[in-house]
């Protein structure tokens, strides 16, 4: 649930600040319960997509930090806002033209920093704006990232790579995989992959490398609330 590198690639959308960008009537649309394991640790969060056909706010929601992302028509993210009390971390980012621009607090410290990037998009939420890419006839697209640990921007391309039978709860799921990785030199290190269920682009599993120092991260969606057919 963007909690650590590499999870630059799952970026699940996240956050607990009040946003002056909010839809005018928001109303629930999907709801679904993940499970994320990451080397020996786990825990469930909440996805929760609501809003309009012109603006999407999804909420990611687990016991210990929330997530909120804002998105626009084409599933681009505008804001992206993350709390978590523990880590005495409430921040807010938002981008304007060719800039994300982040406020609040970072880990105890004040932050008020302003990050280039350039005219590609900014997906803050994977799991969410990779179904416009799955819907559009482009076999890779490029986008920008945050990083959640550094706050740093990433430039990341993901991929099709067609159709695929996938294991999940004791069934065989049809599926479209997406691969996603860092651009440049960054594209010979870490890859992640989404799953998505064929019949309606839900997000159904991400897998991520095992490398020195980064454990193997799973996000899995919970079949006791979810059917994966």
């Amino acid at each position: 649930m963007d909690l650590s590198y590499p999870s630059f690639i799952l970026c699940l959308a996240l956050a607990g600040l009040s946003l002056t960008f909010a839809p005018t009537s928001s109303y629930a649309l999907e709801t679904h319960r993940y499970l994320e394991h990451s080397g020996d640790e786990s825990h469930y969060f909440d996805w929760i997509l609501s809003g309009s056909k012109d603006c999407l706010e999804l909420r990611a929601v687990a016991s210990f930090e929330e997530h909120r992302t804002i998105m626009d028509k084409d599933l681009a993210t505008r804001q992206w806002s993350l709390s978590n009390p523990k880590e005495k971390t409430a921040l807010d980012a938002r981008r304007e033209g060719d800039y994300i621009v982040l406020k609040g607090l970072f880990k105890g410290d004040p932050l008020d920093k302003r990050l280039d990037i350039d005219e590609a998009p900014w997906f803050q939420s994977l799991s969410t704006s990779l179904r416009a890419f799955l819907e559009s006839p482009d076999r890779s697209t490029v986008f920008w990232t945050l990083r959640p640990d550094k706050l740093t921007a990433l430039k990341v391309r993901a991929t099709k790579k067609g159709a695929d039978l996938l294991d999940l709860g004791n069934r065989k799921v049809e599926t479209q995989r997406i691969e996603v990785g860092l651009t440049g030199v960054g594209s010979l290190f870490a890859r992640g992959n989404y799953w998505f269920r064929a019949s309606d682009r839900l997000f159904l599993h991400y897998q991520g490398p095992r490398l020195p120092g980064i454990p193997l991260t799973t996000i899995t969606l919970e079949p006791r609330r979810d059917s994966y057919e």
